[in-house]
């Protein structure tokens, strides 16, 4: 119950934060366009793929450790040691690389206009790095309101600053601008909380046995970081900031699906870690198959409402000039839903000490994303002889990340039945039937009724969610214990009072 309570604070928050999001996004997008966001988007996926020399796998090894009871100050102190050094090797390749590519083979840096943006964007992911040290320590000790009160704080400093931009006309560096106070604003507030926590001397019997879980996955998080943002690189490369504008902004909607996924990260790692130090192999099953099925019952109708009213929801919460994206959103929200239902099952593995199979699996899912991007998002590469090309542009990378998604997903399942003798459960099975019928349902429903108006759209989205429970209730795989479970979980006076246990602490 204290593992799932901790999981459903990070959810809210990270929804919380992801509705703030929204409604500046909503702001900009009307006062400056597709085009402003498009470019801001770009100079932080291409930024952010230099991200991967600052992680290299040992923040989870971080949180394994400090899971795991490792002297607490020591594991503080080395950590911050590595983080800062591969944070500098990170600024180090970027400028390098910049400066390769600029003074000496004299090419520019496409659909990147501002002055000054691409600068702000590195100073943002260096403040972020090396913040991200102190919610890594939280999620660690599973202290998830430590986590989640500076995040949200944060996200509503940056989302003031974006409504502040576009309702002033400030331009497109003031985006940049407000992502790095949201994050200096957050570290501020977790210094706060992480006041009275030991920092040691760094020492090599620490560093070795981060070193020794960091070192599999440590390739895998190159390739992690690029499928984080080789959608919208190649969106911008091979088409306009236009089109990756209407991409990220019908992202974000997806995003309220996927900040479950980061939820169950932060907090299931520690738990497994702990059980599998236990040898508890039977817990960590039923934690893995009750983590999938809750996590299905919460996003499953979600995706089921985004996938039927698409274009809709985006006439409604975002405008009208990015319905074009509307099947982009449609392929995004089930890509959402297939990473957030496959994340028990990779942290089951990670938390098992098996980071090398996951790492494995990423490096090949990555390998395949970038091939199908390359087939179905430009029109013709002539470089190297490929015409006649697909040419989906943002819809064709959308493909490309759900097709590798499911593969992923069903070697994930695989993996945890071979190692861990995990394997799924019917109740899984009966969901996805169920999902199928109730989105049968609702499309008739959409074809029949015009919706223009947000209350509309919550009160079908509701009906929807609402058939979904039913059905399960009838097939026997939603029961009292389920009800009672999220009515305890979710309950506002026991979270309350959770909260305000932990951050007294």
């Amino acid at each position: 119950m204290a593992t799932s309570r901790k999981i459903a604070l990070l959810f809210a928050a990270e929804n919380v934060n992801a509705i703030v999001g929204w409604i500046a996004l909503i702001f900009v997008v009307r006062r400056m366009g597709a085009s402003a966001i498009g470019e801001f988007s770009y100079a932080l996926s291409l930024v952010g793929s230099f991200t991967f020399l600052a992680f290299l796998g040992f923040g989870m090894a971080h949180v394994k450790r400090v899971s795991e009871g490792l002297d607490l100050g020591r594991c503080i102190g080395t950590f911050l040691s590595i983080r800062l050094f591969l944070t500098s090797l990170m600024l180090f390749v970027f400028i390098f690389s910049y400066w390769a590519w600029t003074a000496i083979l004299d090419k520019e840096i496409y659909d990147i206009q501002t002055p000054g943006l691409i600068l702000t964007v590195v100073l943002y992911y260096i403040a972020f790095c090396i913040i991200s040290v102190m919610p890594m320590t939280f999620s660690g000790l599973e202290q998830s309101a430590r986590v989640a009160i500076p995040n949200i704080i944060g996200t509503t400093v940056r989302s003031l600053i974006f409504i502040a931009a576009a309702v002033m006309g400030l331009g497109v560096i003031w985006l940049a601008r407000a992502y790095l106070i949201g994050i200096l604003t957050v570290g501020l507030l977790s210094i706060w909380y992480f006041r009275d926590f030991p920092i040691s001397k760094p020492d090599s019997k620490t560093f070795d046995s981060y070193k020794v879980y960091a070192l599999p996955v440590a390739f895998a998080s190159i390739f992690g970081v690029l499928r984080q943002y080789i959608d919208k690189i190649f969106i911008g490369i091979f088409w306009t900031e236009y089109q990756v504008g209407l991409y990220f902004g019908v992202e974000r909607i997806a995003l309220f699906i996927g900040t479950m996924a980061l939820a169950i990260e932060g907090m299931l790692l520690p738990a497994i870690s702990n059980l599998h130090a236990s040898k508890k192999g039977r817990e960590i099953r039923v934690l893995v198959h009750d983590a999938e099925r809750y996590v299905g019952m919460v996003c499953i109708p979600i995706v089921i409402m985004t996938f039927v009213w698409s274009s809709e929801i985006i006439l409604v919460f975002i405008s009208k000039e990015f319905i074009p994206a509307s099947n982009i959103l449609k392929i995004l929200a089930i890509v959402a839903l297939v990473r957030v239902l496959n994340r028990p099952w990779s942290v089951a593995l990670r938390g098992a000490d098996r980071p090398d199979l996951t790492s494995f699996l990423s490096v090949l899912m990555a390998i395949l994303s970038i091939i199908l991007m390359i087939i179905l998002v430009p029109n013709r590469i002539p470089q190297v002889g490929l015409e006649n090309l697909y040419g989906m542009g943002g819809e064709g990378a959308a493909y490309a990340i759900l097709i590798t998604e499911i593969l992923g997903g069903l070697s994930l399942r695989f993996l945890a039945f071979k190692y861990l003798n995990i394997l799924p459960k019917s109740n899984f099975f009966v969901q996805i039937i169920t999902a199928v019928i109730v989105c049968s349902v609702m499309w008739q429903v959409q074809l029949s009724i015009e919706v223009e108006r947000w209350f509309e759209l919550l009160f079908f989205s509701s009906l929807g969610g609402l058939l979904y429970l039913f059905l399960l209730s009838m097939f026997g795989a939603f029961t009292n214990k389920d009800f009672n479970f999220f009515w305890n979980v979710l309950s506002p006076n026991s979270m309350k009072k959770y909260v305000g246990e932990e951050l007294k602490r």
